[in-house]
Parts: structure tokens; sequence; C-alpha cells
């Protein structure tokens, strides 16, 4: 609820007034996480519960998994110059992303 906001925020200021001057992002999340029992001890417990009857008559249920995802096909250049990139597992060879220092 936006008063539990406004108890939280009031919170934090005070412990922002406590540490203006020195790097405090982290001591803010750690305060924040060490009191989230004393933050939300007033906020009201909302249970949601929702029934379901529907019947579905003549309609096959069928799950969305079934539909297969197409992938990207590659043309025979494409696949030939990843071929080149990659040894024979697949995979970059060892220091393909260093920056060449000494030239």
């Amino acid at each position: 609820s936006s008063a539990i906001k406004r108890s939280i925020l009031d919170k934090l200021m005070v412990e922002v007034e406590a540490n203006l001057g020195t790097a405090m992002t982290y001591t803010l999340f750690e305060y924040a996480k060490d009191n989230k029992e004393s933050f939300m001890e007033n906020q009201p417990v909302n249970t949601v519960t929702s029934v379901s009857n529907s019947i579905a008559i003549g309609t096959p249920d069928v799950p969305a998994s079934k539909k297969k995802d197409k992938k990207e096909q590659l043309s025979k250049t494409q696949k030939r110059k990843l071929a080149d990139k990659t040894d024979n597992k697949g995979e970059l060879p060892r220091g393909w992303n260093w920056v060449d220092v000494i030239k």
C-alpha cells in the first residue's frame, strides 16, 4: 500500500541522512534486507483464490509446446564463414577477442 511505501521511504531517508557524504548504496541495500520484516509488518496480506470451472465442448486440448520454433536458416556462405571461425566443436579459438598489443 502507499502508506507502507511512504513509511519505508521515510526510514530509508533517515538512513540516508546518517550516511550522507559516504558511499551508501550497498549500506542502504543491506539496511533494507536486514529490516524487511519490520518494513512489512503492517502490510495487509492479500490472498487470491481463483476457481476456474470452464469446460470446453468439442475443442481438443492442444498444448502450446507442440508448435515448433523455426530455426534461422543460414546460407552456405554464412555456414562456411562460421565454420572457418570456429574449431571442430563449434567454439571460437582461445583469444579470438583479445586486443593485439604488439604488432
